[in-house]
C-alpha cells in the first residue's frame, strides 16, 4: 500500500513538472538532466555485454566526451543536455576498434531527445 502511494504521488509530480504548453503559450518545462545518447555495445553476433576495458570518445566539432567502463557493461551514457552530430570511437582491449557514422540528437524547448544505438564489437 505504502508502495502504491509513493508512485502515485511520484507520477502527480511528474504530470505537474512536465514539459508542456499553456493558455498563455508558455513552455513549462521539468529539471530532470537528458542524456542525448545511450550507447550499448554488444558482442558482435550475440547478445552478450562486451567485457574488459571499453573507452567511448564522443565527438563534435571542437566537443569531446569520454566514457569508461572496466567492468561487464553494455550501457553508456553521453551528451548530456546537449543536441549536436555526434561521432563515436570505441576502444578496447579484447575488441577491435569500432568507429560510428554520425549521429544527430536534437531538442525541444525543454530537452534533449535521447538516441540510443547498439553497435556490436567484434573480437580481437
Amino acid at each position: 500500500m505504502k508502495s502504491k502511494i509513493i508512485i502515485t504521488l511520484f507520477s502527480l509530480i511528474l504530470l505537474i513538472n512536465s514539459c508542456d504548453e499553456n493558455d498563455n503559450e508558455s513552455i513549462i518545462c521539468t529539471h530532470v538532466f537528458i542524456h542525448g545518447l545511450e550507447i550499448n555495445l554488444i558482442e558482435k553476433g550475440t547478445t552478450n555485454s562486451v567485457n574488459g576495458y571499453v573507452k567511448i570518445i564522443i565527438e563534435d566539432d571542437d566537443y569531446e566526451e569520454i566514457l569508461e567502463s572496466s567492468e561487464p557493461n553494455n550501457s553508456f551514457y553521453g551528451a548530456g543536455e546537449r543536441k549536436g552530430t555526434y561521432t563515436l570511437t570505441i576502444t578496447s582491449n579484447n575488441y577491435k576498434t569500432f568507429v560510428s557514422e554520425p549521429i544527430i540528437v536534437i531538442a525541444d524547448e525543454c530537452h534533449v531527445k535521447t538516441v540510443s544505438k547498439t553497435f556490436e564489437l567484434e573480437l580481437k
